[in-house]
This record gives structure tokens, sequence and C-alpha cells, in this order.
């Protein structure tokens, strides 16, 4: 069984590490340490919170949230763009 632990404050990727446990016993069978986990685990632990915008904090998350509010925007004038296209022109020639 594998347990992971987190002694940052879920904002960084470095203070983590994996407990394995045997699942008969329940003896600590192996520890993994963020020194230890591969070049490509890293990329993806750090990829994980830039995604969220939890890497630089609240302006990360800002970041985020605007962004996040302009993809909304774009769908939503797309979609009354197509609307008016299809649907809006049946009275004119």
């Amino acid at each position: 069984v594998v347990v992971a632990v987190d002694r940052g404050t879920g904002r960084q990727p470095s203070r983590s590490e994996d407990l394995l446990f045997d699942r008969a016993t329940g003896e600590l069978v192996a520890r993994a340490g963020y020194p230890t986990f591969s070049r490509g685990f890293k990329i993806r632990r750090w990829l994980r919170f830039a995604h969220t915008g939890e890497v630089y904090g609240v302006i990360g998350q800002t970041i985020a949230g605007i962004t996040s509010l302009g993809v909304a925007v774009m769908v939503w004038t797309g979609l009354a763009m197509s609307w008016r296209r299809f649907f809006g022109s049946a009275g004119r020639t």
C-alpha cells in the first residue's frame, strides 16, 4: 500500500514523499522522497500546481481565474455567433 505524505502547504511538491507499506504486516517497506523521484515525475508534480495556478499563490490563482473567465466568454460568444448564423438568418434573403 502506498501512502502519499505532504509535509508542505499543499503547494510545495518538493515537500512530499511516498511511503510503501506491506499489506500483510503493515510494516514500512520503503520511503521515497522528492529527491529520489524521476525527473518526469517531478515535472508532472510541478505542472499540476502550475495548471491550477497554485505555484505563485494568490497571484497565480488570480491569473488562472481571469484566464478561465476569458475562456468562458469566448465559448459564450462562439455559441452566440453560431446561433445567429444558423437560426437568425431565416427571415433574411
